[in-house]
């Protein structure tokens, strides 16, 4: 994360272009007789602290998984962001804020730093952003190149591997995909955002992983098509799954946040470690137990 802790926006030649061409907020994006103003090419300090505080939170909640359909996602919801930021504001009538947070992101989109898909909270009733996407440009403005983004990321994926965080991880996922489906949150209409988000895919994913993972699938296929004939099918045990399952419909309900399922994730795997590889139905039957969950 030093990389991004440390960036020198007053040096950004991205920020500076910008500044010179002038804001646009989104509510004005449809708005043909809107001109922004040029502004002093410095931004104030605070403008920089948002935009540093943002690029952390963004960055260390985002999925590097290759494996993923659409890569470097951030799977935290605004308001938490804005909580973890400390920029999130409560009213006395229950109403949230967090104006901050929304002016950084917008400058961040208009840099091409991140891809944004907005929509309407079936929750709060609010049209907000609802997925952020990193772009290759959010790490090679901060002087990476190809090279080390793919080379970080193999070695990222050796390590969950290594150290058995790789199935947790895929959990998370299909949480947020699962609570992305309830709320009503799509992708599939929005061509031009789906084929943005294959191209920083196909940017960050090397041929080399692409070629290893067809190898070993094509010799997955014909180990599995030459003992079709010898090996008899295994029947699934009755119940199997039952507790992932279970936990994944209920951290992806509307009853819970992100952040208390990693808490309680954190909380087991600190007192069974490596029980989530060894046994993964005992590991979740835990975790519906702390959460005082009982399985249907």
């Amino acid at each position: 994360m030093a990389f991004i802790r440390h960036h020198d926006w007053c040096r950004n030649p991205d920020l500076i272009a910008l500044r010179r061409k002038g804001y646009t907020p989104y509510s004005r994006t449809f708005d043909r007789d809107f001109r922004p103003k040029p502004m002093r090419i410095t931004a104030r300090s605070e403008s920089r602290e948002a935009l540093s505080a943002l690029s952390m939170v963004l960055a260390a909640n985002c999925d590097y998984s290759p494996d993923s359909e659409y890569m470097f996602e951030t799977m935290l919801p605004v308001e938490e962001m804005a909580r973890r930021m400390g920029v999130l504001h409560v009213y006395e009538s229950g109403r949230k804020a967090y104006d901050v947070l929304l002016k950084a992101l917008r400058v961040l989109e208009q840099m091409e730093y991140v891809v944004v898909h907005r929509d309407r909270d079936s929750d709060s009733g609010q049209h907000k952003p609802m997925r952020i996407f990193l772009t290759e440009s959010f790490f090679t403005s901060r002087g990476m190149t190809v090279e080390n983004v793919r080379s970080w990321l193999h070695k990222y994926r050796q390590w969950a591997v290594a150290s058995g965080v790789a199935e947790s991880m895929r959990e998370k996922y299909e949480r947020h995909q699962i609570k992305m489906a309830r709320l009503g949150i799509s992708i599939e209409r929005h061509h031009s955002l789906k084929n943005r988000l294959k191209k920083i895919k196909r940017w960050v994913v090397s041929p080399d992983l692409r070629a290893e993972k067809q190898r070993v699938t094509s010799d997955l296929e014909r180990a599995l098509d030459g003992h079709a004939g010898s090996v008899r099918p295994l029947r699934p045990r009755a119940g199997s799954g039952r507790y992932r399952q279970a936990w994944l419909r209920w951290s992806a309900s509307a009853e819970t946040y992100p952040a208390e399922c990693w808490k309680l994730e954190q909380a087991v795997k600190a007192e069974h470690p490596q029980l989530h590889v060894t046994d993964p139905e005992k590991y979740h039957r835990l975790l519906l137990d702390r959460a005082g969950v009982t399985p249907e």
